[in-house]
């Protein structure tokens, strides 16, 4: 079956491209030759597919992107919605299991050879459906509703995504910080903003904002030491702001929590390819 979607895909210009798909056409190039390498690795053809590869990557980045239903989904395609659903997890797992699309990890953190200057660390909140059950534990007394909260850490030099972590939405950003493991090397600093006062007890070259009491207001080098932290630490808002751009990420999740770790790492490991494809 054959689409002129795809085609009038590849017809677009580099910026309308990733507008459409929210990825750059070398990246969308490199997951076509991951999907092709496992479709020539099977050893059982069985059913011919109703999309062949470059078709259903397609399918999966709409899906990320725009965050339709599956339904919405299978009708623009001509397959069944739950042929939708198979597609995209069966890409989503392709791509996580090549090795070509995952982040550089917690290790890469402490690393002897490759010591970063400056990382930062924020968390953001993706809403979600309430759930059936322990909802007390999903529910972010910061946005007011049940969410799936994210981890990210980047290196601030070049603004790629190092690690990631997921957690309900409950937790405060510092305690998914202690427990997502991260190690950072001594010689690196750690900036965050204000929830992560306390993080120099974990990693001693932390710096977090300057916070003011009643008694004791900010001094002037003090403001002026916070706008510098805040300047510095945009980048990690940048880099959030792109995860975002596929709104599976930005909407209300409506799937299993399970798989949204995974796609978190993906669509991180694919940022990072549009970051250095910029760069």
């Amino acid at each position: 079956m054959s689409h002129d979607r795809l085609e009038r895909l590849r017809q677009l210009n580099r910026t309308r491209f990733k507008r459409h798909t929210g990825i750059y056409p070398e990246t969308f190039a490199e997951m076509e030759l991951v999907l092709d390498q496992r479709e020539r690795s099977k050893k059982k053809s069985g059913r011919p597919p109703a999309l062949n590869a470059s078709e259903q990557l397609l399918l999966t980045l709409e899906f990320w992107r725009e965050y339709r239903t599956f339904a919405h989904l299978g009708h623009d395609w001509n397959i069944h919605e739950t042929t939708v659903r198979r597609t995209v997890e069966r890409v989503e797992t392709a791509l996580i299991q090549s090795g070509e699309f995952r982040l550089p990890g917690r290790k890469s953190l402490k690393q002897e050879e490759n010591v970063f200057q400056i990382i930062a660390v924020d968390a953001a909140e993706t809403p979600c459906e309430r759930p059936t059950s322990q909802q007390r534990r999903w529910y972010s007394g910061k946005k007011k509703r049940h969410t799936l909260k994210t981890q990210v850490v980047i290196d601030v030099s070049t603004r790629m995504i190092l690690c990631v972590a997921t957690a309900f939405g409950s937790m405060h950003d510092l305690t998914l910080f202690r427990q997502s493991g991260v190690q950072i090397h001594p010689e690196t600093a750690l900036i965050g903003d204000a929830g992560y006062q306390g993080i120099r007890q974990h990693h001693g070259h932390s710096v977090t904002p300057h916070k003011a009491t009643k008694k004791a207001p900010l001094t002037p080098e003090q403001r002026q030491q916070n706008r510098e932290l805040a300047s510095t630490r945009l980048r990690v808002e940048h880099v959030i702001r792109c995860l975002k751009i596929f709104r599976v990420l930005k909407d209300i999740y409506r799937h299993r929590g399970r798989r949204f770790s995974l796609r978190v790492n993906l669509i991180a490991a694919v940022c990072n390819r549009s970051v250095a494809g910029v760069a």
